[in-house]
């Protein structure tokens, strides 16, 4: 695996060099918590406005700016992008910087298709680089512990899982046109929330899926893509699990309930309740993804594969695939026949 962490200047030759590209919303979550990390710095951006380019520059000190990223990922300032588009782009541009040597974070979902999720694996396999997703849902503590209950067995064999996701996200995307060109973006709700909640709760499960059935609710007056989506996965381990979303319930809530041989805990952002008993756990959003920039970090220097590295999150871009069909088809969807590579 290639180890190109360095520093210009005579700094820390740790330091891991990263260009953003995409200045949205997004990408200043993720500039953000690198100012808590000493071994992480952000040398250079792309956007297509300038205006954005002019902001970040200023409020992160910036030097390096390109309003077209393949000139970017040609600099030799940095060790590896953060891809920060829509998700129609991500493919191209995971390619395109693997094939100039740079390692790549690519903010969720991983891309629009099984297919080309599977183009990226390649590409970062064939160029010998780290490939990772921001799937920033399993740095949150509150899951890092669930996870372990389950790991440890503390509440058992694992019976069943309940996961909802509500909130109006719509109204917070209606200026991202993007949302709704199919080339773009298949389904805000389905990629756009699901590719977190799938994925944590695979990930929480440690199983992937093995069959997929969905029901959805469509109201062209609100929103062209799906408002809410009710689907049931059926895991490798055996046991059946439901996970629940809609993109227009008023306040956001969500939570996570999972049910053992031996008890049963009920997961949210911040707390983590077992049996009855509250664990209260600090709910910090720049912390998460300062986590989540120190483990690609890590990984960039070390060699080692990510937790949701490009290959791992295939599993859940199987889901998503699986879904798709199951909500234009009506029925249920084995993952195998819709040429699933299972990688565990």
């Amino acid at each position: 695996m290639r180890r190109e962490t360095h520093r210009d200047g005579g700094k820390s030759p740790l330091t891991l060099r990263i260009g953003v590209i995409g200045c949205g919303s997004i990408s200043r979550r993720h500039m953000e918590a690198s100012t808590r990390l000493d071994y992480v710095e952000i040398m250079a951006a792309s956007s297509r406005a300038s205006t954005s380019l002019d902001e970040v520059s200023g409020d992160y000190g910036i030097s390096h700016l390109f309003t077209d990223w393949r000139e970017l990922v040609q600099c030799d300032v940095v060790d590896a992008v953060l891809i920060c588009l829509p998700d129609g782009l991500h493919e191209e541009v995971t390619v395109g910087a693997a094939r100039q040597g740079k390692h790549v974070l690519v903010e969720k979902p991983m891309s629009r298709t099984l297919s080309e999720s599977e183009s990226m694996v390649a590409a970062a396999a064939d160029a010998d680089v780290v490939l990772m997703v921001a799937q920033s849902t399993r740095q949150v503590d509150s899951h890092k512990h669930a996870r372990r209950l389950v790991q440890d067995g503390s509440i058992g064999t694992i019976v069943s899982a309940v996961r909802r996701r509500h909130g109006n996200v719509i109204d917070t995307v209606r200026d991202k046109t993007w949302y709704t060109d199919p080339k773009m973006s298949r389904d805000l709700l389905l990629y756009g929330l699901g590719s977190h909640e799938y994925d944590a709760m695979l990930w929480l499960l440690e199983s992937e899926a093995e069959e997929v059935l969905a029901e959805g609710r469509k109201d062209p007056a609100i929103w062209p893509g799906w408002i809410s989506i009710e689907s049931t996965l059926k895991m490798r381990t055996g046991i059946t699990c439901r996970v629940s979303m809609s993109a227009q319930s008023g306040e956001p809530h969500g939570d996570t309930v999972i049910e053992g041989s031996k008890g049963s805990m009920l997961i949210t952002q911040n707390r983590l309740t077992i049996d009855g008993r509250d664990v209260e756990l600090p709910w910090d959003a720049v912390a998460t993804f300062a986590a989540q920039l120190g483990e690609f970090a890590e990984c960039v220097r070390t060699g080692c594969e990510p937790g949701p590295s490009g290959r791992n999150v295939q599993a859940t871009m199987a889901v998503l695939e699986g879904l798709h069909e199951s909500l234009q088809c009506g029925g249920q969807v084995e993952l195998a026949e819709i040429g699933v590579k299972w990688h565990g």
